[in-house]
């Protein structure tokens, strides 16, 4: 009697581990699963710079010298608040630092348009400081491209850029070494 109560045991457990195991094979075999994303861009203000620039090598030299070009790049504002809001960038160039801790101060940057150039949707509410149509030092902040508080600029979205020229003079006698500094491109809401 002992060993058909076993036997019964044995089987009733069987069958009770063989049904939950079924049970949970099918709930689970039917599920599928994957990954679910995607990336939501605030609706603000967003601006930009080009990537580096690299002025090459240049000799010493008793006489002052004057390295020039226009960025391959654009800096670029994107405004989609649709408000009212005004904002303005700056630039600036604390100079051009050398290996033995000398400094160049003598950064300077034109505009390369009197207007920056549309890239997508209105055209009128975005303009560039006019103290910037001719070459102005960037040792300290100096306002670029700038959208002023105005009623048309409501409900307006659109993206602008422009690609400056720079100016960079040095001065006779410079000591030799690599020279390197950094250009910063600031948004300010109003």
């Amino acid at each position: 009697m002992i060993i058909l109560k076993r036997h019964i045991f044995f089987w009733i457990g069987w069958i009770a581990i063989t049904l939950i195991s079924s049970l949970f094979y099918f709930v689970f075999a039917w599920i599928e699963q994957w990954t679910l994303s995607l990336e939501i861009i605030g609706v603000g203000i967003r601006h930009g710079t080009p990537s580096n620039v690299n002025l090459w090598v240049y000799g010493t030299s008793s006489n002052d010298q004057e390295i020039s070009g226009q960025f391959s790049d654009y800096f670029w504002v994107e405004d989609l608040e649709w408000y009212v809001t005004g904002h303005y960038t700056t630039i600036q160039c604390d100079g051009v630092y050398g290996s033995a801790g000398n400094r160049l101060t003598w950064v300077y940057l034109k505009a390369g348009s009197t207007s920056p150039i549309l890239i997508l949707w209105a055209t009128w509410n975005v303009l560039i400081s006019s103290g910037i149509y001719d070459y102005v030092s960037i040792l300290n902040p100096i306002t670029y491209i700038y959208k002023p508080t105005e009623a048309s600029g409501n409900w307006v979205i659109n993206k602008y850029w422009d690609k400056p020229r720079f100016k960079i003079f040095i001065p006779g006698g410079t000591p030799a070494g690599h020279y390197s500094g950094t250009i910063i491109f600031s948004l300010y809401m109003n």
